[in-house]
């Protein structure tokens, strides 16, 4: 499938409320700010050479999108994985809720929007997306954080949109499985939740988005945890 060339997105898509980053999520913005440089510089730009399945997913994802709609990269970080994606030829907006992490992707990701904004009121307007990605950013957050995101998804897609999920695989996400202590040289203090496949899908499903395809990546050296990935549509 071919893409068609990026279009400069309208005001509407880019942002409807302020830049600036709401005050819930301090703990996790604050952590995100400290590592945001660190970060950037053992991960890098882009996808890891040895990341198939994450590539696999996503090159699905990007087929599955309607043609000229742009995507939006929710918990974007530093970036990366929407370069991944507008190197695909889509259009991408990303959102952090980290000043940090928008700082490096601006810098490094330059063909793409950034927005300043917590994934549990979106600054996007209603019915502008063609897909949603939420691309390991829903691991720091309680059931009841993630259905209100669920419910934003929902929102900002348009009928028939598409979700992608990628998240970490446990018996139990009603409570964190881990809470990480240092990451990328430094001090943090990030809950780490892992969520049965099922109980996610069934989440996402009270807010009109129906499981298409799911892929189960198995413990491997550098990830010790199932990894989970989904597809869901927004009812049309």
């Amino acid at each position: 499938m071919s893409f068609p060339p990026p279009r400069d997105l309208a005001p509407a898509e880019k942002t409807i409320a302020s830049r600036r980053p709401p005050e819930g999520g301090a703990a996790v913005r604050g952590s995100y700010d400290t590592v945001a440089e660190s970060y950037a510089e053992l991960i890098g730009r882009g996808m890891e050479p040895e990341a198939v399945w994450e590539r696999g997913v996503l090159g699905v994802f990007a087929e599955s999108l309607a043609p000229g709609g742009t995507v939006g990269d929710l918990g974007c970080g530093t970036g990366r994985v929407a370069g991944y994606l507008r190197g695909l030829g889509v259009s991408v907006v990303g959102v952090d809720l980290s000043p940090g992490m928008l700082r490096v992707a601006a810098r490094d990701h330059r063909e793409v929007a950034f927005a300043a904004g917590d994934m549990t009121r979106l600054p996007l307007a209603s019915g502008v997306l063609a897909g949603a990605l939420a691309w390991y950013s829903t691991v720091h957050s309680s059931d009841d954080d993630v259905a209100a995101m669920a419910g934003e998804f929902a929102r900002v897609l348009t009928p028939g949109g598409v979700l992608c999920v990628a998240f970490k695989v446990g018996p139990d996400g009603s409570k964190p499985a881990a809470w990480l202590q240092h990451a990328y040289g430094h001090t943090v203090r990030l809950p780490v939740y892992r969520r049965p496949v099922d109980d996610l899908c069934a989440l996402l499903a009270r807010h009109g988005l129906a499981e298409t395809a799911r892929v189960v990546r198995q413990p491997e050296d550098r990830e010790p945890t199932p990894q989970g990935f989904l597809l869901l549509r927004r009812a049309a």
